[in-house]
């Protein structure tokens, strides 16, 4: 059975073919491998991060490594991209913070719960 990862990964706010102001930056990625896989686990933009967050991922069994790569930072929307891969897969967006996209789930989630459900139904929203 398969389990999901938490990874860096998340789906871009940014859609293909709309424009916007980009800076590109060097970033260090966390890799962690799994089961013969390498999985991206956490992206920072300083390597003293990224080496302090591997030290605390090689546990059991697993092994951690920091790898340089370069990261495109969409200035419009706030989000990240790292460069590579193969082009197969829908734009995602990487996060240099790592807690800072589980801190906006958050605090999506508490604010969404302070809403009504006439507010939450003209946002087209329900409650689960």
């Amino acid at each position: 059975m398969k389990h999901p990862v938490d990874t860096a990964y998340y789906a871009a706010t940014q859609l293909p073919g709309q424009r916007f102001d980009a800076s590109l930056r060097e970033g260090w990625g966390v890799w962690i491998s799994l089961l013969g896989d390498d999985i991206l686990k956490a992206v920072f933009t300083r390597r003293a991060d990224a080496d302090g967050y591997v030290a605390q991922q090689t546990s059991g069994g697993q092994r951690g490594q920091v790898r340089r790569m370069w990261l495109v930072l969409n200035e419009t929307t706030g989000e990240a991209y790292a460069l590579g891969g193969d082009g197969n897969l829908p734009v995602h967006g990487v996060d240099l913070d790592f807690s800072h996209r589980a801190q906006l789930d958050k605090l999506r989630s508490d604010v969404l719960s302070r809403l009504s459900e006439a507010e939450l139904k003209a946002l087209g929203l329900k409650r689960i």
